[in-house]
């Protein structure tokens, strides 16, 4: 009798699914890292986006309650923009509305527009600040 080692067809389905098993779980660890990483960025920008408009809220506050004193919708602006964080632009108009935008990073500001004295929001949107430039340049093998 010949000593010889046979792999039977059970212990080669079973290499088979250790190795399908292996490769599933490498795909969902990638996923889950992916799925990690764009769930962190969304935080910073959703935690960026609030700390601005808790700001607006603010200044919209400090500006109804400057105006309410002063009388001037450009001493009211002045004194209310004061608080503000590093980078926000407070103006009157000459149609007399207050604009106070207040930057989001990732070329994203936040922008209200007042009445004269406070008590209308005229507007209060986010805008892209910087134009967006898409590279579309595709180094292809031209043949030549």
């Amino acid at each position: 009798m010949k000593n010889r080692i046979s792999i039977g067809i059970s212990s080669i389905v079973l290499i088979f699914l250790i190795l399908c098993l292996a490769v599933f779980s490498l795909l969902s660890l990638s996923d889950a890292n992916t799925a990690l990483s764009f769930s962190e960025r969304r935080a910073a920008s959703v935690k960026l986006y609030y700390e601005a408009d808790a700001a607006g809220q603010t200044f919209i506050r400090d500006f109804r309650r400057a105006f309410s004193e002063s009388g001037d919708s450009m001493t009211a602006a002045q004194t209310a923009a004061q608080p503000l964080p590093e980078g926000c632009t407070v103006s009157v108009s000459s149609d007399d509305t207050v604009l106070c935008e207040i930057p989001l990073g990732n070329g994203q500001r936040l922008s209200m527009e007042l009445s004269s004295d406070g008590t209308e929001i005229l507007s209060y949107y986010v805008y892209n600040s910087e134009e967006y430039i898409i590279d579309t340049h595709m180094p292809v093998l031209g043949g030549e």
